[in-house]
């Protein structure tokens, strides 16, 4: 029996980029594209123009004839967060939401009122668990997917960027089995006017950072220096303060979606220079040869999150 079509789409304040294609790792029959978002629809991940915004999608779907009816949905990068937690053993795995929303009523300051949460249990050691939590507000989300409520389409699953893209950089381990997840491994994601760094232990990211840096209006050099800047701090950061000099970042991974640099550019900046860390600017040609290596690098999101069928987390 044939797979049903998923649409999976990524928004950012500047752009809505998206493909159709069946579920898992068939490559064929992929539509895919981006589209160009006029400022103040979208800042920060919140939406204000929901109406132009519906619009946009509306026109672009019938462009492109995107008969998908379900919506894989990838969080907006500004809208989600990471928090690393112990959790006293005590509690049975099947307890540690409960024990994560108590906690949160009463000791953690979060930003808003109402929100979605989700965690994974990141190691169990003798008197307590690592958990890793993620969360984001209620109210924000439930306005994209009503955006495709109303074109009477429904969001079956969510994803997150991170996520989506360890998920990409490792897609050659559903090819070669023995592919080997990495240990203290960043992820560098450098978009037009917003940057993020994610430090994974394997599957499991232990450090997220997500800037946008609009309001400041850097020049291109300014800006790969700002990134580069950041790199350093928070790998010391990650080295010093999380892990009291006994683990380092080993590794870094550059994913380029602008529209401002050359892949060439990042690597003569962060690779060919003399640098502190293993460094490589990603390169969809490396990861399968099924591939479609002619893929816009903006639609290299939600081609990460086609990749698999995610749990809901929302």
């Amino acid at each position: 029996m044939l797979s049903r079509s998923t649409l999976n789409i990524f928004f950012t304040d500047s752009e809505v980029s998206f493909i159709e294609k069946p579920d898992g790792y068939q490559m064929k029959k992929m539509k895919y594209s981006s589209v160009q978002l006029e400022p103040g629809i979208i800042e920060n991940g919140v939406i204000y123009r929901e109406e132009r915004l519906l619009k946009i999608l509306k026109d672009t779907f019938k462009l492109f004839k995107i008969r998908a009816r379900q919506v894989s949905l990838v969080v907006h990068e500004e809208l989600f967060t990471f928090r690393k937690i112990e959790v006293p053993i005590i509690y049975k795995p099947n307890e540690i939401g409960d024990y994560i929303k108590e906690q949160m009523r009463k000791t953690m300051m979060i930003s808003f009122e109402n929100m979605k949460m989700d965690y994974v249990i990141h190691k169990k050691n003798e008197d307590h668990y690592e958990v890793v939590m993620f969360y984001a507000p209620k109210a924000e989300l439930k306005n994209y997917i009503s955006l495709f409520y109303k074109m009477n389409m429904q969001v079956i699953r969510t994803d997150i960027p991170p996520l989506a893209l360890h998920r990409l950089y490792y897609y050659r381990k559903h090819e070669e089995p023995d592919l080997k997840f990495e240990q203290d491994i960043m992820f560098v994601t450098v978009y037009d006017t917003t940057y993020s760094i994610y430090i994974f232990d394997e599957e499991f990211p232990l450090f997220s950072l997500v800037q946008n840096v609009q309001a400041k209006r850097l020049d291109d050099e300014k800006y790969l220096e700002l990134i580069d800047s950041e790199i350093s701090k928070i790998a010391n950061y990650y080295r010093y303060n999380l892990f009291e000099g006994n683990r380092e970042v080993k590794k870094v991974v550059m994913y380029n979606l602008t529209s401002t640099y050359s892949d060439e550019a990042l690597q003569e900046y962060f690779v060919e220079e003399a640098s502190l860390f293993q460094t490589e600017i990603f390169d969809m040609k490396n990861i399968s040869k099924i591939v479609d290596t002619l893929i816009d690098r903006d639609c290299y999101i939600p081609l990460a999150s086609s990749l698999i069928e995610q749990k809901r987390w929302y």
